[in-house]
Parts: C-alpha cells; structure tokens; sequence
C-alpha cells in the first residue's frame, strides 16, 4: 500500500506538470504521445482507488456495522462517486479516439462531482473535530479541525472559481484547440483573490498542526535542527510565491523564458503533494507506534488520504482546457481522499470511545502523537455518553415531572 501511495502521488504530480507546461509544448510532442500518456495516467488511477476501496472496505468492516454511525452510506456514497467519475473519463477517452474532440460539459461534471462529495466529508469531519475541541479544548484538535475547514472553503471557491471559467466556453474542445492560460475576467478577480489565500492558509494551518503534534521530536533532534526540517515543505510551497525567487534567475529567464517557464512549473507542481508527504508523516508516526492494529490501520487510511488530499484539489488547472485533457485523472482523487481522512480520524475516535483498555493503552505510550487519539476518542465517548442521557431524559421527562412535580 505504501508503494501504490507513491505511485499515486508520482502519478498525479506528472498529470499535473503536463496540465502546467502544455501552454509551452503543444506542438513538440505528438498528440499519440500524449494519449498515451494520458490514457495511462487514468488507468493509474481506476486501478489505485480500487485497491484503495477494497483496502478501506476490509479495514472498516467492523465499524461500518454500527448502523447509527452511517459510515456504511459514506463508504457506498463514495463508491457510486468513483464509478461516475471512472465512466466520466471513459467517454472523454472515447470521444477524444472516435471523435477527436471532448464535451467541456464532462469536465464540469466530473469536478462538481468530486469537489462536491469532498466538501460535504470535509464538513463532517470539521464539525466533529470543533466538537471534539469543545470538549478537551486539545490545542491540536482545534488546528485539525480549522485546517480541515480551510480545504472545504478552498475547495467551495475553487469549484465556484473553475465552473465560472469554464462556462460560456466552447463546448467541445478538438483536438486543433490550442490551448492557452484561461484569462480571469474582472469580476472574477476578487474570486480569484480569495481561493489563492484559501489556498494558502489551508496549507499553512494543516502544516501548523502536523508541526505541533510532531514536537516532541525536537527533544531528539534539537529545537532548531527540527524545525528547519519541518519548515523545508512551508518554504517550498510558499517560495512560490515569492517574486523574490523570479528574480534571482531572471537573467536565465530573459535569456531563454520558455525553458525556465517549464523547469519553474514543474519544480512547484510538487510543492503540495511534498506538503502532503509531511502531513501523512504525523499519522504515519502514530500507527507505527501503536499496538493496537484495528487502531493501527484507521490512522493508515488517514495518512493515505493526507498524502492525496493535497495533491488532488487542483481543479482551477482544468480551466486551460488542454487536449487531452490532464488533471481531470488528479482531480477525480479529491472526493475519495476526502473519505479516506474522514473514515480514518472518525473511525479511530469512535473505536478509542468505546474501549477503556485501548484508551489506558494509548495515554501509556510515551510519544506525544497519542494524545490526539486520546483527545479525540475521550471526547467522542464524552458526546455518547451526553446523547444517551439527554435521550433518556427526554423520553422520561413527562412521567418524571408527574412523579416529583418537577420540570
């Protein structure tokens, strides 16, 4: 599974760059090339999220049994959304080989498909992490939880931002089209403004949280020599946007712009997926240093979809309209990856409420990263515990106030 989760990230970081650099190279490579490539990318990608839905359906088969829990509904919403999303970029495949061309209304589809599915998870998740904080007032629950929030807002304005583009254009995109970089129209701008910030703080309030629940590594590696670790993926990703960067190498871009154009884009088409390594590294961390192994593999799926999360909401690239069409494979990712961190961090918070011996267990380990799991189950059981009263005493309360004459 760890060797299919580097594939996948290697995978979608080239879907990406070719989206990225397609402006620069549409005429150097034969378009076969690139239906190949293209066609391989997608197959990539049927293949990775069946094994990953199999992989999560065997790890939650316990837990999707609790009826009241409803994860059984997520795990069949989300496998209907993958099917969709497979029979999307099939007709896009066959239109472009029958055809040579595909229908813009497909990739219109296909992102209100995933980005919808992933904010309604994000939601979820969001709200059960402020009701967790709510109830330990844990400094790394509450990050969690805004850092969870923030990629629902990024995403909701990158759906908006995207569609707004992609609307009004052509509606079938032949292979002749030559693509250029989509031109925002001033009422778009103020859009445009707030995805790149929302973009920016989800990153910068996940990396936040990933960098307090690690801490304690500072105590080995020293306080500065952990955070100058911890800060490369920060750096890397908001060098990007720096114009501090571009001019440095300016001399080598006036003097050959188009090669500098496809190095710079390619070396930042990986700053989040690199983010996402980071952040999937702190759940990595807790399932390695747990016993229990039902626990061990919920915090797996969670990492898996850290990893992937951040390299897949990347809709705002399919407003170039290339031919093929690369990055509609990445972003069928998102709503799956949006999943997988749900059923992982929900699953382990209801799995530790339940089980007294798994929550001593846990508040045993020396590592610090335990304490999320035990913030997050105790303050679950504490909700459970809550809901069961309220409900008795709702139920009782008209033959309690006859007996003591009490309301």
């Amino acid at each position: 599974m760890l060797i299919l989760l580097l594939v996948l990230v290697g995978t979608e970081i080239t879907d990406i760059s070719l989206n990225k650099i397609y402006v620069f190279n549409n005429t150097e490579f034969p378009l076969e090339w690139k239906m190949f490539m293209f066609i391989s990318i997608t197959a990539v990608y049927v293949f990775g999220q069946s094994v990953i839905m199999k992989y999560v359906r065997k790890s939650s088969k316990d837990i999707r049994s609790i009826e009241k829990l409803r994860l059984s509904v997520l795990h069949n919403i989300t496998r209907f959304t993958q099917y969709a999303l497979i029979a999307v970029l099939s007709v896009v495949i066959l239109q472009m080989i029958i055809s040579s061309f595909y229908s813009i209304r497909l990739l219109i589809t296909s992102i209100w498909i995933s980005y919808a599915q992933a904010i309604f998870m994000l939601g979820f998740l969001a709200r059960h992490f402020f009701y967790w904080f709510r109830s330990n007032r844990n400094i790394v629950v509450l990050f969690y939880g805004l850092s969870t929030a923030s990629i629902g807002v990024d995403a909701a304005i990158s759906l908006a931002l995207t569609t707004s583009l992609l609307i009004g254009q052509p509606l079938d995109i032949h292979q002749i089209f030559a693509s250029t970089s989509a031109l925002i129209p001033d009422n778009l701008i103020p859009l445009l403004n707030a995805f790149t910030v929302a973009s920016i703080m989800s990153f910068i309030l996940t990396w936040i949280a990933t960098a307090l629940m690690l801490r304690h590594h500072s105590r080995r590696l020293g306080i500065i020599k952990y955070w100058v670790i911890v800060s490369i993926p920060l750096v890397y990703f908001l060098t990007q946007f720096q114009p501090l960067f571009v001019y440095f190498f300016s001399s080598y871009m006036a003097a050959d712009p188009i090669s500098f154009s496809i190095i710079y884009t390619i070396i930042f088409s990986a700053s989040r997926p690199v983010g996402g390594l980071l952040f999937a590294a702190a759940f990595w961390s807790i399932a390695h240093s747990i016993n229990a192994r039902q626990l061990r593999k919920y915090m797996i799926i969670s990492a898996y979809g850290l990893a992937l999360i951040f390299a897949s909401e990347q809709a705002i690239i399919l407003a170039d309209r290339p031919y093929p069409p690369f990055g509609l494979p990445t972003i069928s990712f998102f709503g799956l990856s949006s999943y997988l961190v749900l059923v992982g961090i929900y699953s382990s918070a209801i799995s530790i409420s339940g089980d007294s011996k798994l929550r001593q267990s846990i508040r045993s380990f020396a590592i610090k990263e335990s304490r999320l799991l035990d913030s997050i189950g105790t303050a679950q059981m504490e909700q459970e515990i809550q809901r069961r009263v309220l409900t008795l005493t709702k139920q009782n309360q008209d033959r309690m106030a006859e007996e003591t004459g009490i309301h």
